[in-house]
């Protein structure tokens, strides 16, 4: 039994899932919807045998299988469970559906059925946080398998099949340990096949099956503990670790080479200064992997290449400009360190607050233009039209040093000019927006908290001058954008 979280969620479950087996040891997957989960999940415990009634069947679905069988069954309110004693024939207490290593090359990128592996654990890489796509912050640490050919297979465990894989129980054992792992993706990176689980992914140790006596025979003799494998170079940065990491400038940083620099992590003390906002600040996502949504062809539907029709979800994708005192450079935040920068969820903001142009910045936004932080950043892929590579930001971190009040005289100066007077001065406050539009929200339930900076009196000229270089306006022809079509209507977001 397992509780599926729904991918990109902290807190959001996908119901209950089950597998049954019978006496003849086939097996058939039993799903039950989040809306039911707190009727059905009291009833039933993993590894007891039920008698049950009042449910109701379909045809599996056809991609990411967990079981090869034609059928599923469904779970609700009204299915009733009665628990029966152990009986003759003995149901086994586990049915996995093991592929052998020399089978992966086979299964790449295949979706219809996910893979079950059995192996003996040989190192272990430590739970840390990746970057997903460019988009979002995910949990993830490997584990190295081989099997009793002494033939190896690595395994990345993602989101909480990673958090709540216990590694350093492991690496305290000194006996050989056998696993098995169920529901993987089989995939390819750098020439090598690599297990990737999902949302369905569980995990084994010693699993009273037939495999783990031939495993037995063969590692009796394997005394050695756990390997643990040094964490990846592109791993965030701890606290422990920030204080005493070197910070680039953003000169350095523009010198550097990205393809020597495409897996280390990168840390620069600078302030947002400017935004462009010329591809928008939001994209509609699918929300299940983050990327953005296409017109089908044909068709006035959204689409994910991946995931089918989806109902379109506002995604952070802002264009922004880095400076300290040497230079400035152009950089991406995307999704999860968006949300952590700006302190909200774009989708607060656009579906709640109806903040809908894609060309409007908000004010929450706007107001951490001059906030010194540092940035943690990597390499991107190479933009055909500028001939370089994007610059991400994986994660930000508050500036320790110590901080002096600027002055209203230095409100409009360069970050270069300011740094030049102030050493280890903080960045100048942000200047207010002229006008933070709010655009009344497409759909009915949605409210709109309407509020609009009054500018003073101040040098107005010197005020509107100062937004449109900071948001490159002066150079940005004002196109008008819709929200999601048919969104009022359809209840689609």
């Amino acid at each position: 039994m397992w509780r599926p979280k729904l991918i990109g969620s902290t807190d959001q479950f996908g119901g209950l899932q089950c597998i049954l087996v019978d006496q003849k040891t086939d097996a058939i997957q039993a799903s039950v919807k989040e809306i039911d989960y707190d009727f059905v999940a009291p009833k039933i415990k993993a590894g007891s045998i039920y008698e049950i009634t009042h449910f109701h069947t379909g045809r599996n679905k056809p991609s990411h299988k967990i079981v090869p069988h034609v059928a599923q069954l469904f779970f609700n309110a009204r299915t009733t469970f009665k628990e029966l004693p152990t009986i003759q024939p003995h149901i086994p207490r586990h049915r996995f559906y093991l592929v052998d290593y020399t089978q992966l090359s086979t299964r790449i990128d295949k979706i219809d059925i996910l893979r079950d592996v059995f192996g003996h654990i040989t190192a272990i890489q430590p739970l840390e946080q990746k970057m997903v796509g460019n988009e979002r912050l995910e949990d993830k640490c490997e584990v190295c398998i081989e099997n009793i050919r002494k033939e190896d297979v690595r395994i990345s465990l993602w989101g909480n099949t990673a958090k709540t894989f216990d590694s350093q129980a492991l690496q305290q054992s000194t006996s050989p340990i056998f696993a098995a792992f169920t529901s993987l993706k089989v995939k390819q990176f750098q020439g090598k096949i690599v297990l990737n689980s999902s949302v369905s992914t569980l995990i084994f140790i010693n699993p009273d099956i037939q495999e783990l006596a031939a495993y037995k025979t063969i590692f009796n003799d394997s005394t050695h503990a756990v390997k643990m494998m040094p964490s990846s170079t592109a791993q965030l940065m701890t606290p422990q670790h920030l204080e005493a990491a070197k910070k680039l400038s953003v000169q350095e940083l523009n010198v550097l080479d990205p393809e020597t620099h495409k897996d280390t992590p990168i840390l620069c003390r600078a302030a947002i200064t400017r935004f462009d906002t010329r591809n928008g600040w939001w994209y509609k996502a699918c929300p299940s992997c983050f990327k953005q949504l296409r017109t089908a062809a044909h068709r006035d539907e959204l689409l994910c290449p991946k995931h089918n029709n989806q109902i379109p979800l506002p995604w952070f994708k802002v264009s922004l400009v880095l400076e300290d005192s040497t230079d400035e450079t152009n950089a991406i935040i995307i999704g999860r360190p968006a949300e952590q920068l700006f302190k909200i969820s774009c989708n607060e903001l656009v579906v709640q607050r109806g903040f809908t142009d894609q060309q409007q910045l908000p004010d929450v936004i706007l107001q951490t233009r001059g906030q010194v932080k540092i940035f943690q950043l990597r390499f991107g892929s190479m933009r055909s039209d500028f001939n370089r590579n994007d610059l991400l930001i994986q994660a930000i971190f508050d500036d320790t040093m110590p901080l002096i009040e600027p002055t209203p005289q230095s409100s409009d100066k360069s970050l270069a000019a300011h740094d030049a007077e102030n050493i280890g001065a903080q960045m100048v406050p942000p200047i207010t927006p002229l006008l933070s539009k709010q655009i009344p929200s497409a759909s009915s339930t949605s409210s709109a908290d309407a509020s609009i900076t009054e500018v003073t009196p101040i040098s107005k000229k010197r005020y509107r001058d100062a937004v449109k270089r900071a948001l490159y306006l002066s150079s940005i022809k004002k196109t008008k954008k819709h929200f999601f079509k048919s969104c009022s209507n359809q209840n689609r977001i």
